[in-house]
């Protein structure tokens, strides 16, 4: 008996996202790999992180989520808190798979932030920089709602890999805005 082929409407999105980001998945938690060292590590972290989610929400919009994100970096890099953006002012609505993709990147990164708050929890006393953006962006939902709105989306062939293309760029900014930051703090 021959094995069913699934073809690629059939998989689930998130699935689908997975098999196609796991390369860069992978190589962006390299990045990470074993934590915080020491304290400049971790600033220069919340230093990318903050690139990242600013990045995340010019494309995804202003989800609560993302900005509780935002504003708990503020707090932890010792920076004013920014106002609120106008809602959704410059998000192109019309571009549903690029947030699909975008959302799953991001807001998957919440789950990685849980190990490594463990991290910084232990770092903490040596810390400059305190545990609330990690503390607020792995206490959330958003992972299972971005779960539920990817099986919720219909999109067909050309949308599903348009959502696979924006997690890809989704992964390479936050991985470029990583080591950008921990470029600068090593030239410090």
């Amino acid at each position: 008996m021959e094995a069913a082929t699934v073809a690629p409407a059939q998989v689930p999105l998130h699935h689908l996202l997975r098999a196609r980001t796991a390369a860069a998945h992978a190589r962006l938690d390299a990045g990470l790999d074993g934590g915080f060292r020491d304290a400049r590590e971790y600033a220069a972290y919340l230093a990318g992180m903050a690139a990242f989610v600013d990045a995340a929400l010019a494309v995804i919009g202003e989800e609560d989520w993302l900005a509780g994100a935002r504003d708990a970096l503020a707090r932890d890099l010792g920076r004013p808190v920014p106002p609120p953006a106008p809602r959704d002012a410059a998000v192109d609505r019309g571009d549903e798979p690029r947030r699909a993709g975008w959302r799953y990147v991001a807001a998957g990164s919440c789950l990685g932030a849980r190990v490594l708050l463990r991290d910084a929890r232990r770092l903490h006393a040596g810390l400059a920089h305190g545990t609330s953006f990690l503390a607020t962006f792995s206490g959330g939902d958003a992972w299972p709602r971005c779960l539920a709105l990817l099986r919720d989306a219909d999109f067909d062939a050309g949308a599903r890999e348009r959502a696979c293309d924006a997690a890809l760029e989704a992964f390479h900014a936050a991985e470029a805005a990583l080591n950008r930051a921990k470029s600068e703090s090593n030239a410090a």
